[in-house]
């Protein structure tokens, strides 16, 4: 029995890994023994930290080259380099996908569809491939003819699809999955007495990725404007550096410093609302939780447009300038109307079980296949 699947990630973005650790934990329900692939570490430390460098160093020093590129892949092939790219670790890869026990492939990151596919393309495998979006939004740039299925959060399939003369059956809107596990049912109150939080206190997350990618203290010293003293939650994840400005900061707010924790779900249960770049794993949590969403300095490509999304959805307010932060804040927390219009919104775009689903279909797919090959 081929029982070893092969999940395909990059811990160049944390949401791409966490998503790949969903789909692993529902693969083991399942009795299979799945393996998740740190796929650019796996066949070059060096390839990772060139690929984690220029990714890291274009969002921070230039974004508007990073926007150009993501937004001209839509009209122009430039993706489409990684695949010739691809191509000097094609032997390297191959050896990783064990065909004698491995009966698919899912992967969770854009870049490394691109070598997959080639890999695929240029050994002739027959192996299912799958391919899970971490985005809101359909981009061009996923698109692949060796991708048997797309799993997505997009309820623009049908444009997107007849638009790149794509067969929409081949795209699944499942939503994006997440590392829930039993932390979904917990309400806002035992969220809190869980992590020793008051019942009274108006609680802020401020998150900025696996990689800690905001200016905390900034935002801090906007949110110094309120009158209200709040008890804010700083989700650093591994940015260290971060970490040690913020344990000097002086604000009038009870500050909670958070290293990258698999709890993040338990925090957003706990919170008031988040503030957050567009990431979309985060995202997708912060709507499973029902937790308001106040967006801000989201990376430009895919964030911005997963920031567009929400906002046009009505799921989440967007905020142009550390000005703006506190009164937008405030009318999120006192606002009545403001709080339930995002909730509501929140729980009609929520996909709490999509990686349950995501798996459910793939397992189907395989079943059927196997029963026509048999007739």
């Amino acid at each position: 029995m081929k029982d070893k699947p092969l999940i395909f990630s990059a811990s160049i973005g944390n949401g791409h890994t966490q998503a790949a650790k969903a789909l692993n934990g529902e693969l083991l329900e399942q009795g299979y023994r799945p393996k998740i692939v740190d796929t650019f570490y796996e066949l070059n430390p060096y390839l990772h930290h060139l690929m984690l460098y220029t990714y890291l160093s274009m969002i921070k020093w230039q974004p508007s080259a990073w926007r150009t590129l993501y937004f001209q892949a839509e009209h122009m092939p430039l993706f489409n380099l990684l695949d010739k790219f691809s191509g000097l670790y094609i032997k390297k890869l191959y050896r990783l996908v064990n065909q004698e026990s491995c009966p698919f492939i899912i992967s969770t990151h854009p870049f490394v569809t691109a070598f997959l596919s080639n890999l695929i393309k240029k050994k002739k495998l027959n192996i299912p491939f799958y391919t899970v979006i971490t985005d809101f939004v359909l981009h061009p740039a996923y698109l692949r003819e060796t991708i048997d299925g797309y799993f997505t959060a997009s309820c623009e399939i049908a444009t997107f699809a007849k638009k790149y003369d794509i067969a929409p059956q081949r795209f699944t809107p499942t939503g994006i999955p997440i590392l829930a596990n039993n932390t979904i049912p917990l309400t806002k109150e035992e969220a809190r007495q869980r992590l020793g939080i008051s019942l009274t206190d108006k609680v802020v997350v401020i998150a900025g990725g696996g990689r800690g990618l905001t200016n905390y203290s900034r935002i801090l010293k906007a949110l110094d404007a309120l009158d209200d003293v709040l008890h804010i939650i700083c989700m650093v994840g591994e940015n260290i550096q971060a970490e040690k400005k913020l344990l000097k900061q002086k604000s009038k707010h009870d500050l909670n410093i958070v290293r990258f924790t698999d709890q993040f779900i338990v925090f957003l249960k706990a919170s008031d609302t988040i503030i957050s770049k567009a990431g979309g794993v985060t995202m997708a949590e912060a709507l499973v939780c029902e937790t308001p969403i106040v967006l801000f300095r989201s990376v430009p490509g895919h964030e911005e447009q997963n920031a567009q999304y929400l906002t046009d959805e009505g799921a989440a307010v967007s905020v142009a300038s550390y000005k703006e932060l506190a009164t937008t804040l405030y009318r999120v927390l006192h606002r009545n109307d403001v709080r339930e219009r995002l909730i509501t919104r929140a729980r009609s775009l929520k996909r709490p079980f999509a990686a349950h689903h995501i798996i459910s279909c793939i397992l189907h797919e395989e079943y059927e296949k196997s029963h026509r090959t048999v007739k």
